[in-house]
């Protein structure tokens, strides 16, 4: 019984974000992000997050090989990012396939590695000071990094989806905004394979086949 009911709280998360995604289409105005806060709850532990963090990675990785390099970065710049991405996810399944002390530090150097490169840029913004980074990109890369590598994943796993999903619009705000529900729905089939071992589609027909990713 006990497994039965947590079952339906995880699939009426997973639900709720099909919701989201059905409702951001007819709305004017952006969905609060803060709806991804739920994902807290699904990193029963570690490996949970660390395998979400590993399917984001990859998903990025296919973004920017699809990408041309933008006008901000050389080919040199542009081609270093693709090599680090490349990089941590061979890392990452070295990691889950055989956790080890050693490959956690090479996790940590890597990271080091990434926040060198965005550079030093804060300014004052309102009541708080903000870090201006170079890269989108490789700030993904880095929240995927830090689900393994901190003791807090479940916080490091929203802020990964957060930064993942959430997408800004002139007249919508930013939040969850029509470009976002892709990018919700591969969160969502993550979550769906990985607690039910059903995609989206099969487990929730009112998802439609809309989401197109790794397999988890």
């Amino acid at each position: 019984m006990k497994q039965n009911n947590q079952q339906r709280a995880t699939a009426k998360k997973i639900q709720k974000w099909i919701q989201a995604t059905q409702e951001v289409e007819k709305a004017r105005f952006a969905i609060p992000i803060t709806r991804l806060t739920s994902i807290k709850s699904l990193c029963a532990d570690e490996v949970a997050a660390e395998k979400f963090a590993l399917y984001i990675a990859r998903l990025v990785q296919q973004q920017m090989e699809r990408a041309n390099c933008p006008e901000h970065f050389t080919d040199e710049e542009w081609e270093q990012q693709q090599q680090l991405v490349d990089e941590a996810i061979t890392l990452m399944q070295s990691y889950l396939e055989s956790p080890s002390y050693e490959s956690k530090q090479s996790l940590r150097n890597l990271l080091r590695d990434i926040d060198g490169l965005q550079g030093d840029d804060y300014r004052n913004f309102r009541w708080a000071t903000v870090r201006f980074v170079r890269s989108g990109d490789l700030l993904k890369l880095e929240y995927a990094l830090r689900c393994f590598v901190e003791t807090d994943f479940p916080y490091w796993t929203y802020k990964l989806a957060r930064e993942y999903v959430e997408g800004y619009g002139l007249q919508s705000g930013s939040g969850i905004v029509a470009e976002s529900v892709p990018r919700l729905l591969e969160v969502a089939e993550f979550w769906c394979q990985y607690y039910f071992d059903l995609s989206l589609s099969e487990k929730f027909p009112d998802a439609g086949d809309r989401c197109v990713g790794p397999n988890p």
